[in-house]
């Protein structure tokens, strides 16, 4: 999709179109929607409920000696106040940090000598932590995993050291001309939004948690209304049934409390400008262009990746190669449940004429559906490729079936992917050009787009956007 464009890795606001997409544009049903990938999978599913109510989600990955269970969260930043900022990723990450049975000395042993892990993440809309290990370990090491969910030390030397590592993350990052352009991109774009806090610390919070907000905490994410697990192996019906009966011993405990999803309404884009300056940018320009851009849900989502690769392209072409303005350039997402799309402009290292040849990247976009044809399949399969590339392991496959229930409801959701995009004709691709990216090529696309710019203080006024 994108030739150099590790865009602002460090912003983790904005993800490529390519991973976020993994959610369908279409509302039928599994049995409804035929597919060869579809049919396939979806015999290697099955799914059991523990006494407790929590869903577990089995998906069999023959190919692979590696297990990975994951126990998913849902709630996010919307269900965290910005003065509290970072408190759920500190938490996932004190978790797997020691537990009542296994110091985290003995953990760090028995990854080393069963090569397994286990791991925390932390996103808008959800966290997990997640045991990866070989098949042969899996009912030794899930007892590890379990004991780290469910008696966590949270110890005030661990939360400490925790904290010291949080306050270096964020010196860097407002340091750091990316970490900066995210955090503005952050209190900017989502202000008054339920993704105004950010994942991690921020300088509101960074001083305000203390280690009873991370045990108090814990409690609210042990809550069977809002946990999922997922597991994915090359698992036996037998194997199925013990792992059950493992997830009951272990999780049956956790406490049915009050929940309900958080309402994310949509993102509201105003027009003006933001200027950031960050003396260690010095005369480069690190930018982001925020508009709007279709919801996963709606029918024109995929026609609109699509047609974001042939733009991806042009950017490429006419803004870097062509007149050498920038190190890196493409389009992006920020959000999650809700999305606004992004231009990311990385190292701009001219001021002069920079939005009129990204306007002129924009219109250059194929102007008959011949013309789209001819590069459709190529696009088409790129996309899979960067769709299901990662669902060549365990992992990826369980990453994949997370952001299908979140974001569909439906474990199986993402199996429809290939159908889809394959499905996709010229004209829907033309049709969501004109629709979100041609208003962007406009002399007076102002009042379509948002602009942040970080740089150094001598040049941030002059970048012509």
């Amino acid at each position: 999709m994108k030739k150099i464009y590790k865009i602002f890795s460090i912003i983790v606001a904005v993800v490529s179109i390519s991973l976020i997409s993994c959610a369908t544009t279409s509302s039928s049903k599994d049995s409804e929607k035929k597919g060869t990938y579809f049919e396939n999978n979806i015999n290697d599913f099955s799914s059991k409920k523990l006494s407790n109510g929590i869903n577990v989600y089995f998906k069999k990955n023959s190919g692979s000696r590696v297990c990975v269970v994951k126990m998913v969260f849902e709630g996010g930043v919307p269900l965290i106040p910005s003065q509290k900022a970072g408190l759920e990723e500190i938490t996932l990450n004190l978790m797997v940090h020691g537990s009542k049975n296994y110091s985290y000395q003995r953990i760090q042993r028995l990854e080393y000598e069963k090569s397994f892990s286990i791991s925390s993440e932390s996103s808008k809309d959800s966290s997990a932590i997640t045991l990866n290990c070989i098949d042969r370990d899996i009912f030794e090491m899930f007892d590890v995993f379990a004991d780290g969910i469910m008696n966590p030390l949270f110890t005030q030397k661990d939360f400490d050291q925790e904290m010291k590592v949080q306050k270096d993350s964020l010196q860097s990052r407002l340091n750091n001309p990316e970490g900066v352009l995210g955090i503005a991109i952050t209190e900017n774009v989502f202000k008054n939004h339920p993704y105004s806090a950010t994942k991690s610390v921020n300088s509101e919070s960074v001083d305000k948690i203390t280690v009873l907000d991370v045990k108090n905490h814990h409690k609210n994410l042990l809550n069977a209304s809002r946990i999922n697990i997922i597991a994915v192996g090359n698992f036996s019906d037998e194997d199925e049934n013990k792992l059950v009966e493992c997830f009951e011993s272990q999780f049956a405990n956790i406490p049915v409390l009050s929940y309900e999803r958080p309402n994310i309404p949509k993102i509201n884009i105003d027009s003006k400008k933001v200027l950031v300056e960050c003396k260690n940018a010095g005369d480069i320009g690190y930018i982001s262009g925020i508009y709007k851009c279709p919801e996963r849900t709606d029918d024109d989502f995929i026609p609109y990746v699509i047609a974001s690769m042939f733009i991806d392209d042009s950017l490429f072409k006419i803004v870097r190669e062509k007149n050498s303005a920038t190190y890196s350039i493409g389009t992006g997402i920020v959000g999650a449940r809700k999305m606004v799309g992004a231009i990311s402009v990385y190292k701009a290292s001219k001021t002069q004429n920079l939005g009129d040849l990204i306007r002129e990247s924009i219109e250059d976009f194929p102007k008959s559906e011949k013309e789209v044809k001819s590069k459709l399949d190529s696009y088409k399969n790129k996309y899979i490729t960067s769709i299901f590339s990662n669902t060549q392991t365990s992992f990826g496959i369980a990453s994949s079936i997370s952001a299908s229930l979140l974001y569909r409801g439906s474990e199986t959701e993402y199996l429809h992917r290939t159908e889809e995009i394959q499905n996709v004709t010229a004209n829907q691709v033309i049709e969501a050009y004109e629709k979100y990216f041609a208003p962007l090529a406009q002399k007076k696309s102002a009042t379509n787009i948002k602009w942040i710019v970080v740089s150094g203080k001598d040049i941030i006024e002059k970048f012509d956007l």
